[in-house]
């Protein structure tokens, strides 16, 4: 019996590419079981820390040329991300998008006390240094502080993820990634700290490190984000009768850390 030899070859190839496609999948599916919720909440913490600084600075006169750009700017790319959540959701159907919203809502909220010692950690430090206007200053410097541990998350948890895989699973979660936000509130940041904020050092203080270190180990923890899935689905009855019963499972208790 003679055996095509090239033939083989090929169908091993296939059936590996098909068993990777399958696996990858898979990951994909339990990465984005805990990314939307935590990468979510993440984001929202954010955006309204940047929106409470944006109001502050129309207050104090601060929202003009450069600074104005990129607040506004900030502002337009995060509607950006949420379309692009809202399309991801609108996909699984069942009003999820709902669901999502009311769970991040709340483990944002749930994260403000942590972030309000945060934000004095920085106000207090700007004060130091006898600077005008520290309390705006200080929100949007939060507003930093917040969109980079949001991005840094999303990284650390597709790299994660990558490594249960050889496909690439990044471009599946890329909408969740606020770069642009970032790019945007930094430069914000930078235009209004640059002459008055020139003596400031948030970087070694203790104090803000701290801040930012209680934050991420609330995330590592995860506990408040599976209460906020659970307060979010007692809201949203009419989604409970779409989920079957490991979904339900899965949406309490098991949103896992970075």
């Amino acid at each position: 019996m003679k055996i095509n030899t090239q033939q083989s070859v090929e169908a091993l190839r296939m059936g590996i590419a098909i068993a990777e496609h399958e696996k990858a999948d898979a990951v994909i599916e339990k990465m984005a079981q805990s990314f939307w919720p935590m990468i979510g909440t993440a984001n929202q913490a954010a955006y309204m820390a940047i929106d409470d600084a944006v109001e502050k600075m129309r207050e104090c006169g601060m929202m003009r040329q450069q600074a104005k750009v990129h607040a506004q700017q900030a502002l337009k790319h995060y509607q950006a991300y949420e379309k692009a959540a809202y399309d991801h959701y609108h996909q699984i159907g069942d009003d999820r998008y709902g669901l999502w919203q009311d769970l991040v809502g709340r483990a944002a909220l749930k994260l403000q006390p942590d972030i309000m010692r945060m934000y004095f950690a920085i106000k207090n430090v700007i004060d130091r240094a006898g600077v005008r206007d520290s309390d705006t200053l200080a929100q949007i410097q939060t507003g930093v502080a917040l969109i980079t541990t949001a991005t840094m998350m999303f990284d650390t948890m597709v790299e994660q993820f990558q490594r249960l895989t050889t496909m690439p699973i990044r471009r599946h979660f890329i909408g969740g990634r606020l770069t642009a936000v970032e790019s945007h509130w930094k430069m914000v940041g930078e235009v209004t700290g640059r002459q008055v904020m020139k003596d400031v050092n948030l970087r070694d203080d203790p104090a803000c490190q701290m801040g930012i270190k209680v934050l991420l180990n609330r995330y590592a923890d995860a506990t408040f984000l599976n209460e906020s899935a659970g307060e979010a689905i007692r809201i949203n009855p009419a989604i409970w009768h779409h989920l079957d019963e490991k979904e339900r499972e899965e949406m309490n208790l098991n949103i896992e850390s970075v």
